[in-house]
């Protein structure tokens, strides 16, 4: 559940934290010019990123490409002048800036973070800048770092919507180290840190790969049908479900059909109507298409199960196809 509303969450504490250190003096700012620069530099940027906070909080008018684009401004405006900016706070803001918006850039925001991770360990937006190390990482496939980076976070952050999305990435590292069991702890313990629809949402998406990975289909197809009648708030994003929300992504990509294809089985199963129990499986037999086209080439993990449910998704397609239809009156 890497996803934007979670980083807007994030984006809050670390401007909330680097305004609370406060502004340097008159004295240490004619004494180092350079002090001065740095923390005027700073405070447009807070300025700037700010407005990502407000348009967080007015989601019904969000548009993901805006924030972006802002963003990507505020850092091109910014870059430049922190290349020699000894002032950790720049880092924490810029790479967590760059995180989420900018695709391609992770590795810019992972040596941003861990440079104002390096420079200043106890900072106040050291739990921020924790959070959005580990999502960089992530994008980045290096399932080590951001499993560290979520360890270390959790010991800082204490918001209870950052930690449940702290315990579905760690979750998903498990899944990806194939540890079970520890998924299915980590994402019981997201759905008991928060309440959010999103987050709960993504929790119990999370929690059905667990369980079918694990061979219990029927609490996997339980999970995935919870998750899919949490109802998301309208002021958020008009999406089918939490997993189409913008800013969520897995490693790797094809991954996000995994889950899809057992949404869509949790779906048929709770239909008795034909043609849409038809229409659910037609779905579920094209996510799980298109993982196997991608993950078999890259020999993964579940691939073996995937083959399967696909094979029993085209059986009962066939099964309905064959089913006499009832004589109209």
């Amino acid at each position: 559940m890497r996803g934007l509303a979670a980083f807007l969450a994030s984006l809050a504490l670390t401007l909330g934290s680097a305004t609370a250190l406060g502004t340097p003096s008159l004295w240490q700012r004619a004494k180092d010019p350079k002090v001065a620069r740095d923390d005027a530099l700073l405070r447009r940027v807070e300025r700037r990123l700010g407005q990502l906070e407000l348009l967080g909080s007015v989601s019904s008018a969000i548009d993901p490409e805006l924030v972006r684009e802002l963003t990507l401004g505020v850092t091109t405006m910014a870059e430049l002048d922190s290349r020699a900016s000894a002032d950790p706070r720049l880092d924490y803001l810029l790479g967590g800036a760059l995180v989420d918006v900018d695709a391609g850039r992770e590795a810019e925001a992972r040596r941003l973070l861990e440079r104002a991770l390096a420079r200043a360990p106890d900072s106040p937006l050291a739990a921020a800048g924790l959070f959005q190390l580990s999502i960089a990482a992530a994008k980045l496939g290096d399932h080590v770092t951001e499993r560290a980076a979520c360890v270390r976070a959790l010991e800082r952050t204490w918001d209870d919507d950052i930690r449940a999305n702290l315990y579905v990435n760690l979750a998903e590292t498990d899944m990806f180290d194939g540890d079970l069991p520890r998924a299915i702890r980590e994402y019981h313990s997201a759905l008991a840190s928060s309440g959010r629809p999103d987050a709960v949402a993504m929790a119990y998406f999370g929690l059905a790969v667990a369980l079918d990975r694990s061979g219990d289909l029927p609490s996997a197809l339980d999970a995935a049908a919870q998750a899919l009648a949490i109802r998301l708030p309208p002021a958020l994003f008009v999406v089918p479900s939490a997993l189409d929300l913008p800013g969520v992504f897995y490693t790797p990509g094809y991954e996000i059909h995994y889950y899809k294809a057992l949404a869509a089985m949790a779906v048929a199963r709770g239909t008795k109507d034909p043609p849409a129990r038809r229409d659910a499986l037609a779905d579920a037999a094209e996510h799980w298409a298109s993982y196997l086209a991608a993950a078999e080439p890259d020999h993964a993990r579940w691939v073996e199960q995937a083959r399967l449910h696909q094979s029993s998704v085209e059986r009962e397609l066939v099964a309905l196809s064959q089913r006499p239809k009832k004589a109209s009156k």
